[in-house]
C-alpha cells in the first residue's frame, strides 16, 4: 500500500469511526508528515555520505550562509540554526575535531568564543548545499510557480497557527 492509499485508509476510518468530526486536516498533516519523514529519509542519506550529521550540517550551513567570513559566536549560532547551546557544543567539538571549524577565543569577550568555518568546512558545506538543492528541485519537479507561491503561503500560515498554538500550551 502507497503512502497515499494509507492516508486514504486512515482519514476513511476515521470518518466512519467518528462522522460527527472533519478529518480534512488531518488528511493535509498526515500528508505533511510522510512526505517530511520520506525527504528527511533522502536529505539525511545525502549529507551521510559526506561524514557528517544533518546536525553538523546544519552547523556548517549556518556559518557558510550567516557568518561574516563564516565567523559566529556561539550564541548567534544557536540563534540562527536554531540549536540549543547544549546541542551545539557537542556540534562544535565533532566539527573541530575533524577540520571543518576553528574556534577561538572572542577578543571582544573573553567569556565567549568565535567559531569560523575552514575551507574544509565552507567545502563541505557548498557540497551539501548543491546535492540537497538538487534533491528538493528534484521533490518539487512538475509544480509550477504559482502553486509553489500558494504552498508557501499555506506553509507560512500554518507556522503562524503552530506558533500561536505552541504559545498558549503549559506543561
Amino acid at each position: 500500500m502507497d503512502a497515499n492509499e494509507l492516508i486514504d485508509e486512515t482519514v476513511s476510518s476515521w470518518g466512519e469511526q467518528r462522522p460527527d468530526l472533519d478529518f480534512e486536516a488531518m488528511r493535509v498533516a498526515l500528508g505533511i508528515n510522510v512526505v517530511t519523514a520520506q525527504y528527511s529519509e533522502i536529505y539525511g542519506d545525502l549529507i551521510k555520505s559526506l561524514g557528517i550529521t544533518l546536525g553538523e550540517f546544519d552547523v556548517l550551513a549556518t556559518l557558510r550562509r550567516n557568518g561574516k567570513r563564516g565567523v559566529l559566536t556561539p550564541k548567534e549560532l544557536a540563534r540562527v540554526a536554531m540549536i540549543s547551546p547544549s546541542g551545539l557544543t557537542n556540534r562544535l567539538t565533532r566539527l573541530e575535531n575533524m577540520g571543518h571549524i576553528d574556534r577561538q577565543m572572542d577578543p571582544a569577550d573573553r567569556r565567549s568564543s568565535l567559531v569560523r568555518l575552514t575551507s574544509k568546512g565552507a567545502k563541505t558545506a557548498d557540497v551539501a548545499i548543491e546535492r540537497l538543492s538538487g534533491e528538493m528541485n528534484a521533490v518539487f519537479q512538475g509544480l509550477n510557480k504559482r502553486d509553489l507561491e500558494a504552498f508557501t503561503r499555506v506553509i507560512e500560515a500554518l507556522l503562524g497557527n503552530v506558533k500561536s498554538k505552541m504559545s498558549k500550551v503549559s506543561i
